[in-house]
C-alpha cells in the first residue's frame, strides 16, 4: 500500500443558556422564604470531516500532500445535533433554623427522544430537623449536632446517542458480479415512544455532631427504584436491518425493565488528636444491593450477546454472568462431556446441571449473581510542627470479574500468545492438572473457571511534606516552601489474576460490567515536588 495518510477535522459548539429569578425574604427572624424559578436552554452541533489516500512514493509530506497518493479514498464527514430545554423552580422555606422544607420542579425536553415522548417532569421534596436547636438540648453539650432528613424525588436521564428514536439508514458497499455497488439499507427503525429514563430516590439520613464536633457522623439509607431503562439491544438478524461494518448487528434503543438499588452510606469523622501533634481519621462505607425486577414484554432474561458471558436476568443485579460450569479435565476413560470441539483426554469437561447427558446453552449454563458486598474508604492525617503524612485506603469486598484476557490466554491454539499456566497443560504425561490440553480450536466457552473474586484492598494513595518556617527566610520575600513525595496506587493486594480488580470493568454498556477484556489498568506512580510561594 506505500502508506496511508489522513487528515480530519473535528469541532464541536456547546451553547448554553440559563435564565432564573429569585426571591429571598427572611420574616420576624423566624421564617426564611427563597424561592428560585428558571428557564435554560442547551444545544450542541459536532461536525468532522476526514480525507485520505494510499500509495505515497515517499512520508517526507506527511499527511500534508495527500493528493500526491496513488490511491485517492472516499473522503467522509459526519454532523451531530442535539438540544435540551428546561422550566424549573425550586421554593426553601425554614423555620427557626429548626425545621427545614424543600419542594422543587423540572421540565425537561430533549431532542434525543422521539416525538411523542420528549418531555419528562421530575418532582422532589425534603424536610430536614435540625434537633440540636430545640430548647430540650440546650443543656446537653455532648452533642453539637443532630440533624434528622428525609426527601424523594425524582430524575431522569437522557445519556444515550442522537438520533436513537429515528429510524436511520446505513450507507453500504456490495460486490454484485465483480462489480462495487453502492447503496443504502435500513439500519434502525423509529421509536416515537422512546423516553426518559427515571429514577425515584428516597432518601432517610442522620447527621450527628458529638463533643464540639471531634466525633461526627452521616449516615444515609436510601432505595432507587429505576424504571424505563435506556438499553440498546441486539436486533435479530431475521429484521432485516443492514449489518454494519465488521460484522456488528444491529441494535435499537428501547425503554425496558425496572432495577431497584437499596443500600447504606456512612461517613465517620474524628479528630483523634488536637495538638502539636494532630491526627484526623475519615472513613466511609456503602453497601448496596441491586436487583433486576422487570423486563417488560413477558421477558425473564435477557442474553444481550451469545460471546459475552453477561444476562440480565428478573431477580439478579445488573452486572451478573450466565456460563458452563467447569468439572475437571476430560480423562481416559471418561464421559466427554463438553461443547467443545476437543471430546478426546484432555478436553475440558464441563458439569451436567440438567443431567440429559449432553452439555447445551440452554440446559447447562447457570446465572452467577455478581455484585460487591460493600465498598469502603479510610483516611488518615498526621501533621506536627511542618510535617505532614497521610495516606488513603480503598478496599471492595464480593464482587466478581470475568476474566475474558485470561480466557484467550489459555486457548492454548498456537496461533496467538498463551499463558504461563499453559506449561502445566494436560498431556499423556501429565493428568494431575485443571488446564486443558493444547487444541486448533479457537473458540472461548465461557465458563466459571474465569469467573475471580475481584475483592481488593488498595493503598490509593500516600504523602509526606513538610512546610519550612515563614521566619526561616526573613525578609527574603519568600512566603513559603514546601517539600513533598506522594504515590499513588502503591500496593495492591487481591487474589485477582488479572492486571487491575479496580478498573477491570466494561464501562462501554450497562449491561456488560464485570468483564476484564485487556483494559489498561491504574499505573503506579511517585512524585516529588517543591512548592515555592512568594
Amino acid at each position: 500500500m506505500q502508506g496511508l495518510a489522513q487528515i480530519g477535522n473535528l469541532n464541536t459548539v456547546n451553547w448554553l443558556n440559563e435564565n432564573t429569578i429569585s426571591y429571598d425574604k427572611l420574616i420576624n427572624d423566624k421564617h426564611q422564604l427563597n424561592a428560585v424559578a428558571g428557564f435554560t436552554a442547551q444545544k450542541s452541533v459536532t461536525e468532522g470531516v476526514i480525507a485520505e489516500a494510499a500509495g505515497f512514493a515517499t512520508d517526507d509530506a506527511s499527511y500534508h500532500n495527500i493528493k500526491t497518493g496513488i490511491t485517492n479514498r472516499t473522503p467522509s464527514s459526519s454532523y451531530v445535533s442535539w438540544a435540551l430545554a428546561s422550566y424549573l423552580g425550586r421554593v426553601n422555606y425554614i423555620f427557626d433554623s429548626r425545621y427545614l422544607f424543600t419542594f422543587s420542579f423540572r421540565a425537561d425536553g430533549s431532542s434525543k427522544f422521539g416525538a411523542n415522548n420528549k418531555w419528562g417532569y421530575f418532582p422532589s421534596a425534603a424536610f430536614a430537623w435540625n434537633v440540636r436547636n430545640e430548647k430540650f438540648f440546650t443543656d446537653n453539650s455532648s452533642f453539637s449536632q443532630l440533624k434528622l432528613r428525609l426527601s424523594a424525588g425524582t430524575t431522569g436521564n437522557q445519556s444515550i446517542p442522537a438520533y436513537q428514536s429515528l429510524s436511520q439508514l446505513a450507507y453500504l458497499r456490495y460486490n454484485f458480479s465483480n462489480t462495487t455497488v453502492h447503496g443504502y439499507a435500513p439500519a434502525t427503525v423509529a421509536n416515537p415512544g422512546l423516553g426518559w429514563e427515571k429514577t425515584f430516590q428516597l432518601n432517610g439520613g442522620v447527621d450527628v455532631g458529638l463533643f464540639n464536633n471531634r466525633l461526627t457522623l452521616v449516615a444515609d439509607y436510601y432505595y432507587k427504584r429505576t424504571s424505563d431503562l435506556l438499553l440498546d439491544l441486539t436486533v435479530p438478524g431475521t429484521s432485516g436491518l443492514a449489518v454494519l461494518s465488521g460484522g456488528q448487528a444491529a441494535t435499537i434503543y428501547q425503554n425496558i425493565g425496572v432495577v431497584t438499588n437499596k443500600g447504606v452510606e456512612l461517613a465517620i469523622n474524628s479528630i483523634n488528636l488536637d495538638g502539636p501533634l494532630s491526627w484526623k481519621t475519615g472513613l466511609v462505607f456503602s453497601k448496596n444491593v441491586n436487583e433486576i425486577v422487570e423486563l417488560g414484554n413477558g421477558l425473564d432474561q435477557i442474553i444481550p450477546n451469545i460471546s459475552q458471558p453477561s444476562i440480565i436476568k428478573v431477580g439478579y443485579p445488573v452486572g451478573s454472568f450466565i456460563a458452563y460450569q467447569t468439572d475437571g479435565v476430560i480423562q481416559v476413560g471418561d464421559e466427554p462431556l463438553t461443547p467443545q470441539q476437543n471430546k478426546s483426554p484432555g478436553g475440558q469437561k464441563y458439569r451436567d446441571v440438567n443431567g440429559d447427558g449432553i452439555i447445551t446453552q440452554a440446559g447447562d449454563r447457570v446465572v452467577i449473581a455478581n455484585q460487591p458486598d460493600f465498598t469502603a474508604g479510610l483516611t488518615n492525617n498526621f501533621s506536627y510542627k511542618g510535617f505532614n503524612f497521610s495516606f488513603f485506603l480503598q478496599t471492595s469486598v464480593g464482587g466478581q470479574i470475568y476474566n475474558q484476557n485470561r480466557n484467550n490466554l489459555e486457548l492454548a491454539t498456537g496461533y496467538a500468545n498463551g499463558s504461563v499456566d499453559l506449561l502445566n497443560r494436560w498431556t499423556p504425561t501429565n493428568t494431575n492438572t485443571d488446564v486443558k490440553a493444547a487444541y486448533q480450536d479457537p473458540a472461548a466457552t465461557i465458563s466459571d473457571r474465569f469467573i475471580e473474586d475481584g475483592s481488593y484492598l488498595r493503598l490509593k494513595n500516600v504523602m509526606l511534606s513538610y512546610t519550612f518556617s515563614r521566619k526561616a527566610f526573613g525578609n527574603t520575600g519568600i512566603k513559603s516552601i514546601k517539600i513533598y513525595g506522594s504515590a499513588q496506587n502503591l500496593i495492591t493486594w487481591t487474589k485477582y489474576t488479572g492486571f487491575d480488580p479496580e478498573v477491570s470493568v466494561n464501562n462501554q454498556s450497562l449491561i456488560a460490567q464485570g468483564i476484564d477484556n485487556g483494559v489498561y489498568p491504574n499505573s503506579k506512580s511517585v512524585q516529588l515536588g517543591l512548592l515555592l510561594t512568594l
